[in-house]
């Protein structure tokens, strides 16, 4: 995995002082070598994390064909490079490297945008074609990788990450009213497209750009499309098992070695029993809280503890195990570390675990890690797939906290009118794009929120991935977030993927997953209870942050003071948040984690010099 820039100038480019600054915000995305090539008005740089061709993979890549002249930056891995290449060879086209990089440049060459719907893999990249004077910027299917840019007084700008954009000169840190509804209605997560930025957007998932000197022109070459499919309950069984194992073989090529995940849950015990097959001497790491066993309280959304069910993922397939052990400090401390990673707020201590997680994998020696992210959003992990108040919701049903997002903002800033209807807007934007098969009304509820949740809530996820593991220069593959397997699953009846054909319509959770592999897992793993990630319930955490939050109240500089209602504040203060009667977001943003996202906030606006523009 790599970070890349890159902006296009009115002028010829006469130094390389900006193109350097926005790689080097990058160098923890690629730690091991760092390029940059400038051609007229054009710059484009790139940090790289050698995962595959070593030697032959630096990049900026620059190929002649034709008498033609393309260089690419490229971020990402793509999965089935050897069909690729036979393919091109086939035309004629004469390999100088082992890199997929020259496989994505040689296919965008040979097949121009068609070549995008070849690619089997995770990625972003940029591709200068110097005879047409254009910018070929893509993304991959389902948004794993990132990719933003802004256009600003006739200079355009791409990165991996936002903080390289804002080392450009012409591009600032800005905040509307449109960004706080977006950060307070809506966050952690954001409407697919934009950021917490003014000016600033990413290349939505499935779409291409181009650029030629004016304007950028996306097109989408690939979505969640609907199709009828026949097949009956075993048949798709037998489908998921066959696309699950095929995708996980595929993501464990690699030069360097790869581990796994494993948090005792189905979906990473499902891929660690894969890897084990490939891998014999596979080495797994989990997470653990310092005294979590005694603080752990069962709930709707985390009934068990992983420790138990990790012991028997690890005594049935004896791998190399590693225990990671950190604390509340550890979570802390980390809390603005992983704001700077996603360069926004984002889900608290569940980012800053992932990433004090990461760095600790990174620590024991490797590069490429197997995650189970994924899962749950195209098998049916959420409550809000099954829980009927949840199904049926008109809002988002991992955001259903209205009270406390529109209370804690100042209304002379925002009404509670105006971002109620900015959440709804959002929404109802959403919803207006899913395409039915089926006059079942069930059927038709169910296809929403599947749409829904890939859309947002797995966006969210897969940016909280991406960015704790890439700041900790460790590359984390997911599997289950496979073309094939959602174009197949997507399209296959609720009745299927709740297991109500055979369970007396009682919905059982990912009920397709467990059935393809119950032969291959343990029966505790199989009939165990979805449990997310997990987070601590030490209440020494909780009073980190509320004497953090304190500390910005009481400061006469915290510069979250200027948005936030400071008495409602109090009030949930004064409770230990006792009047919240629904999570900020998800399973695991309740109040502690409320707090610490208004800690984020204050964080950022502090950090990255945010101008208020209100």
């Amino acid at each position: 995995m790599c970070g890349i820039c890159g902006y296009v100038s009115k002028e010829k480019i006469k130094n390389n002082n900006t193109i350097t600054s926005m790689v080097e915000t990058l160098t923890p995305r690629g730690p091991d070598n760092k390029g940059i090539y400038i051609h007229s008005n054009v710059a484009l740089g790139h940090t790289r994390l050698a995962i595959r061709d070593i030697e032959g993979g630096v990049q900026p890549m620059t190929v002649e064909y034709n008498k033609k002249k393309y260089t690419i930056v490229y971020n990402g891995e793509i999965y089935n490079t050897p069909e690729i290449v036979s393919n091109l060879q086939q035309k004629g086209y004469e390999f100088k490297t082992h890199s997929d990089t020259e496989v994505v440049l040689a296919s965008y060459i040979v097949f121009g945008e068609e070549s995008l719907k070849m690619l089997d893999g995770i990625f972003a990249f940029t591709i200068l074609n110097e005879s047409k004077k254009e910018i070929f910027l893509a993304r991959d299917p389902l948004g794993i990788k990132p990719l933003f840019y802004t256009i600003n007084n006739g200079e355009f700008c791409f990165a991996s990450e936002i903080k390289a954009l804002l080392k450009h000169p012409f591009v600032n840190a800005k905040v509307g009213k449109n960004e706080l509804c977006e950060i307070f209605g809506l966050g952690p997560a954001h409407t697919p497209g934009k950021t917490f930025f003014k000016n600033i957007f990413e290349i939505l998932p499935g779409h291409y750009g181009i650029y030629s000197g004016e304007d950028l022109t996306c097109v989408k070459y690939w979505d969640l499309e609907t199709n009828r499919i026949t097949d009956d309950v075993d048949t798709a069984i037998a489908k998921v098992k066959e696309l699950v194992s095929s995708s996980l073989k595929r993501q464990l090529v690699s030069d360097t070695p790869v581990c796994t995940m494993l948090s005792g849950g189905l979906d990473s015990s499902v891929l660690t029993t894969l890897a084990k097959h490939e891998i014999p001497d596979l080495t797994t790491f989990s997470i653990n809280f310092e005294g979590n066993d005694k603080d752990f309280n069962s709930n709707d959304y985390q009934p068990t503890k992983d420790s138990d069910y990790v012991k028997v993922m690890v005594d049935k397939l004896h791998t190399n195990h590693v225990n990671v052990y950190f604390n509340n400090h550890d979570l802390f401390d980390s809390l603005k570390d992983a704001m700077i990673a996603r360069d926004m707020p984002g889900m608290a201590d569940i980012d800053s675990s992932m990433l004090v997680f990461c760095r600790k994998i990174v620590k024991q020696g490797f590069k490429v890690c197997i995650s189970g992210e994924c899962s749950d959003e195209i098998f049916g992990g959420y409550p809000w797939y099954y829980k009927e108040n949840l199904l049926h919701s008109v809002v988002f049903p991992w955001a259903r906290s209205f009270d406390i997002r529109s209370n804690i903002l100042r209304k002379d800033i925002v009404s509670t009118a105006e971002l109620k209807n900015y959440v709804l807007r959002a929404y109802n934007d959403t919803v207006t794009n899913v395409v039915y098969n089926s006059n079942n009304p069930d059927e038709n509820v169910f296809r929403r929120t599947c749409y829904l949740t890939t859309k947002w809530f797995m966006n969210t996820l897969v940016e909280r991935t991406d960015r704790m593991s890439m700041l900790s220069g460790l590359e984390v593959r997911v599997p289950f977030a496979d073309k094939k397997l959602f174009e197949y699953v997507y399209n296959l009846s609720y009745k299927f993927k709740l297991g109500l054909v055979e369970n007396n319509n009682i919905p059982i959770e990912k009920y397709l997953l467990r059935k393809a592999f119950e032969k291959d897992v343990p029966d505790e793993i199989v009939h165990r209870k979805k449990s997310p990630f997990p987070k601590t319930y030490d209440p020494e955490y909780l009073e980190l942050l509320e004497n953090e939050i304190k500390r910005i109240i009481t400061s006469s500089t915290a510069p979250v003071l200027q948005i936030i209602d400071v008495k409602y504040l109090l009030e949930i203060l004064n409770t230990h948040g006792e009047n919240l009667k629904e999570n900020w977001f998800g399973q695991l943003m309740t109040y502690p984690q409320t707090l610490a996202y208004l800690i984020q906030i204050n964080m950022w606006l502090e950090e990255y010099n945010i101008e208020l523009e209100i």
